[in-house]
């Protein structure tokens, strides 16, 4: 009898177990993330393509790419293998926790200004073309990163490094009706009006070169425009449905850890591990979504 019960299999340790792919996950993605991004800055810092707002714009996409890569998958790989949490203090938890959430929506909020530029582009009326010359970018995105700053701004107070926590990094919420507020207008800009914005946008353009094309073009049908508009047509189709597969698994665990403080556990801390690893996968394909964007401004 003795013998049999020693014979039983340990009970599955989903925490434990999922340690090991979370942190090579982390760590490979991180590497594509790194490599296609400077492939990217590479390719958009051509002289040629530097006449061009939107390169401004998806160049600027790129900065805000080194900071994520620190608080996410570098703390979380340092978390897996080392126990080392970048958040176990009372600056660096409040500090992570503002710039995971800063660095996302700047590389968002940047992705909208780009197929924004596009449609503009695209459009027929000489007024709006104007906002698409490169002085104009060069206004928007500072003064876009600021009001992103001082927006985000209140995460170094909402949370706090409690040594006493249950947690394992130690860094707590605050629970108020007003921080519930203002982290519900976060999740409705980043997970809701972001990819409205860039479907919608991009459904206008579109139907702006489709538009242009049937009354410059009726007959002859070129190539080159027929290219141009699948090209453009599946780019815009990809980048945000890649943007629902990627970041909406991520925002549903955000969404129910945050408002649910009984669910910030450390079995639903691993799952949102697992989203963060294929939230990774948002950025590094973001080269391929770059390469078609330069190239149609300049064909449209």
């Amino acid at each position: 009898m003795n013998n049999t019960i020693s014979s039983l299999p340990a009970p599955y340790n989903f925490v434990q177990a999922a340690k090991q792919p979370i942190m090579y996950t982390y760590l490979i993605t991180t590497i594509f993330i790194v490599i296609m991004n400077i492939l990217n800055v590479w390719v958009l810092s051509r002289p040629v393509l530097r006449s061009s707002s939107c390169t401004y714009y998806l160049l600027a996409s790129v900065m805000p790419v080194p900071i994520f890569i620190i608080v996410t998958p570098v703390n979380q790989i340092l978390v897996n293998n080392r126990g080392l949490y970048i958040s176990g203090t009372t600056v660096t938890c409040k500090l992570v926790m503002f710039f995971i959430s800063t660095s996302s929506l700047w590389y968002a909020s940047m992705l909208v200004c780009a197929t924004i530029d596009r449609f503009l582009t695209s459009s027929t009326l000489v007024h709006l073309r104007h906002f698409t010359q490169v002085r104009v970018a060069r206004i928007i995105i500072p003064i876009n990163w600021i009001l992103i700053l001082i927006y985000m701004s209140p995460f170094t107070i909402i949370y706090y490094y409690d040594p006493m926590s249950s947690n394992a990094n130690k860094c707590v919420q605050y629970s108020t009706t007003l921080i519930s507020i203002y982290l519900i207008s976060r999740v409705i800009v980043y997970y809701v009006m972001v990819p409205l914005l860039l479907a919608i946008f991009g459904t206008l353009t579109i139907y702006n070169i489709r538009t242009q094309r049937h009354r410059i073009a009726p007959v002859n049908q070129f190539n080159g425009q027929r290219r141009t508009e699948s090209q453009l047509a599946r780019m815009l189709i990809i980048q945000v449905a890649s943007y629902l597969l990627f970041f909406t698994p991520s925002g549903i665990i955000y969404i129910l850890v945050t408002f649910f403080p009984s669910l910030n556990t450390s079995y639903y801390a691993t799952i949102r591990s697992l989203a963060g690893a294929w939230q990774q996968g948002g950025y590094f394909i973001s080269f391929f979504f770059n390469s078609s964007r330069y190239i149609l401004p300049e064909k449209i």
